[in-house]
């Protein structure tokens, strides 16, 4: 899910289009989401870790693949 903040940036239809053809559901929120830029924050470096991991044992593997 993506919660997106109410601005010219984020309601148009190609934004609307990409999201659902990603298979990601999206939620506008009339303010700026701070508490969703906090989680953001707190499992970044676990999961640049992992990342990290993953692709140093695994050579071979796209870097989307890895995400």
């Amino acid at each position: 899910m993506i919660a997106y903040n109410i601005e010219k940036n984020f309601i148009s239809r190609e934004f609307k289009q990409y999201a659902v053809n990603i298979g990601t559901t999206i939620k506008s929120v009339p303010v700026e989401a701070y508490n969703l830029i906090s989680m953001v924050e707190r499992y970044y470096s676990p999961l640049r870790y992992i990342y990290h991991i993953i692709t140093s044992k695994i050579l071979e593997i796209n870097k989307d693949m890895a995400l």
